[in-house]
């Protein structure tokens, strides 16, 4: 009876284990020591194919890839990297690894790191009183050395609608790297996957050098 029972539990636990498998896959860089974890059916762009998307010079885009690392995903049943950061109604990310320039680091700050995907610090009162973000929750993080913000608020689309923006950003004990992680979508479809959103977040781990 004890080793049917064992062989059961055994059994019941490998399925558990290959349904966990197919439902998320770990998306990982042993070089910047960093990974994460998205929906299995979700749609992942390097790179590159990032770049191609962008309207940068060849020269810039070059220079990017050098000192950086990055990876968009996108929950659409009709992906597209042009929807990776945009105002979707399904959930778009980034998550971004890269070498910060002397003059950076010379005035890097927590301000800093809330701009790094955004052309302005949503947490600013500048930003809050011109830009109509809504503040809906923000803290500081430590993480195996580490540091840096998180934060969750409302942003106004050049359309008129509302999206909600969530972000993580990391700096090393050197200011010499950031990390970024950041997921967006209309508030609806926010509100409909914040389970999943917060395992994608939660999933996501930085180890210092």
């Amino acid at each position: 009876m004890a080793s049917s029972t064992a062989a059961a539990v055994l059994a019941a636990t490998l399925v558990l284990a290959a349904c966990g498998a197919s439902e998320y896959r770990y998306v990982k860089s042993s070089s910047q020591r960093t990974f994460f974890r998205v929906p299995h059916e979700w749609k992942l762009y390097d790179e590159d194919q990032i770049l191609q998307n962008s309207e940068d010079s060849e020269e810039a885009k070059s220079s990017f890839k050098q000192a950086s690392w990055s990876v968009g995903f996108d929950a659409s049943p009709r992906p597209s990297v042009r929807n990776v950061l945009s105002a979707a109604g399904h959930p778009t990310g980034l998550v971004q690894v890269r070498d910060l320039t002397p003059a950076e680091r010379d005035t890097f700050s927590q301000s800093s790191l809330r701009s790094l995907l955004l052309p302005f610090d949503p947490l600013s009162a500048e930003a809050v009183e011109t830009s109509g973000v809504e503040v809906l929750g923000s803290r500081e993080v430590d993480q195996d050395g580490l540091h840096g913000n998180e934060f969750l608020v409302n942003l106004k689309t050049r359309e008129g609608g509302t999206v909600k923006w969530r972000q993580i950003a990391l700096v090393d004990s050197r200011v010499s790297r950031a990390h970024v992680l950041a997921i967006t979508c209309s508030i609806d479809c926010y509100e409909k996957n914040e389970g999943v959103i917060e395992k994608v977040v939660g999933s996501w781990t930085v180890k210092e050098r």
